[in-house]
């Protein structure tokens, strides 16, 4: 029978003092990489929607000022002939 010693991890090595553990404690340093990496997706974030509506009244207002311009009375409108 073949043993799995895939898992296993073995680390001879001395122990560590605890001056050494404080000057390599870095909290915030491990805080901003974690939110570099977790950053949100582009569409979950605030930016993405006000960008989406804004381009949505503006599409809205062009129709609306387009259709203004299609209900000109043909009847005074003067011929150019």
């Amino acid at each position: 029978m073949v043993e799995n010693n895939k898992n296993k991890i073995i680390v001879s090595r001395e122990k560590i003092s605890s001056e050494e553990v404080k000057l390599q404690q870095n909290f915030s340093k491990i805080i901003s990489h974690h939110k570099k990496i977790t950053k949100r997706p582009i569409y979950q974030q605030k930016k993405f929607f006000l960008a989406i509506l804004l381009i949505m009244i503006v599409s809205l207002l062009l129709y609306l000022a387009d259709k203004e311009e299609v209900q000109i009375d043909p009847v005074n409108v003067e011929s150019t002939f």
